[in-house]
């Protein structure tokens, strides 16, 4: 069964390392009343796996982020809404 998340942030959502209890650390992402967590799995080799998880995770957001903004320089919004995209006219 595959499973599916998707946020569509708003402003202030981020991420971070929290430390839930000693020596527990989790990757999460999205604000105050959504967000996903990542957690390194109770087994032999989830330390590994969740660094490359973490690691592939940080270069593809990247990738993301760049994205975005050169996506923000080159459109406008055409709703005060900012739901829907027209290019812009010279």
């Amino acid at each position: 069964m595959d499973i599916h998340v998707v946020i569509q942030p708003l402003v202030g959502y981020g991420a971070a390392v929290v430390s839930p209890s000693p020596g527990v650390r989790q990757l999460v992402a999205g604000g105050d009343e959504t967000a996903i967590m990542i957690q390194v799995p109770a087994r032999i080799g989830g330390l590994m796996d969740t660094a490359r998880f973490a690691r592939s995770l940080a270069v593809a957001a990247n990738e993301f982020g760049e994205w975005c903004e050169t996506q923000n320089r080159t459109r406008t919004y055409s709703s005060p809404l900012g739901d829907q995209w027209s290019e812009e006219r010279d």
